[in-house]
């Protein structure tokens, strides 16, 4: 079965990107999709069994990854949203909400790739306020191992973040790690609510709020972004090593 016109808009950079990376890479999308295997109630068991035995065999077909976009796009359309229209959104709007979810400063106009970095940026920011000065230190010599910059800190390490890259790439490790634990303390919650009740009204109209409670529409929105988050934080990470590693050569 041929999933290639049910990814909403094509989304074929992503394909394309995700068609290179490293099959250890796509994994980690597998996970945070199906969570770790144990399943997801929006998630059929079909295609997670699909998305499981590719990970299994370390081996994404087209159809396979086209799966795993289309069902990242569902999720990104918002829970309950898709008990009411089981459609979902492009990557690039995901990408986009995230980013105002964790508190980017975010422009009209902006490359997926800029937004992608932001994300990573507003991880490590959050990640910074928690670390030693020594484990702080040792974060920066990882993300400038290329550079040779002297200064370690968060500015510096933000700035590097931002050239996108190894550097980047680097940093984006730390950053999807984060994500867990930095949700399960509500550390970006004023944004979840803020984007939960947009999304209700955008995506579930009248129809759609009657069903669901504003609590119901909240924690919706919420289980969402334990999803599109981290898979955010490792699309980047898998752009910036896919980069990186042209630059080197």
């Amino acid at each position: 079965m041929s999933y290639e016109n049910q990814v909403i808009n094509g989304d074929q950079e992503l394909l394309t990107l995700l068609l290179a990376a490293d099959a250890v890479d796509v994994g980690a999308l597998v996970d945070f999709l199906t969570d770790f295997g144990s399943g997801r109630l929006a998630m059929s068991s079909d295609v997670q069994q699909v998305l499981l035995s590719a990970k299994q065999k370390a081996k994404y077909s087209r159809d396979t990854l086209l799966l795993l976009i289309r069902e990242l796009q569902l999720f990104g359309g918002n829970s309950v949203a898709n008990l009411v229209r089981r459609t979902g959104v492009p990557y690039a709007e995901i990408v986009r909400d995230v980013a105002k979810y964790v508190h980017a400063e975010v422009t009209s106009k902006e490359a997926i790739e800029v937004l992608e970095l932001k994300v990573l940026q507003r991880l490590v920011t959050k990640l910074w306020e928690k670390m030693t000065e020594q484990e702080r230190a040792e974060f920066a010599g990882k993300v400038h191992a290329d550079n040779g910059v002297i200064d370690i800190g968060l500015a510096a390490v933000l700035s590097a973040i931002g050239s996108g890259g190894l550097g980047a790439a680097r940093a984006g490790v730390m950053g999807v790690a984060a994500v867990a634990p930095l949700l399960a303390e509500g550390a970006f919650t004023a944004g979840a609510v803020a984007v939960g009740g947009r999304a209700a009204t955008a995506l579930l109209g009248v129809v759609g709020i009657a069903i669901a409670s504003a609590a119901g529409v909240h924690m919706a929105a919420k289980e969402a972004y334990r999803v599109t988050l981290p898979c955010v934080a490792q699309i980047a990470y898998i752009r910036q090593k896919h980069r990186g590693a042209a630059e080197a050569h």
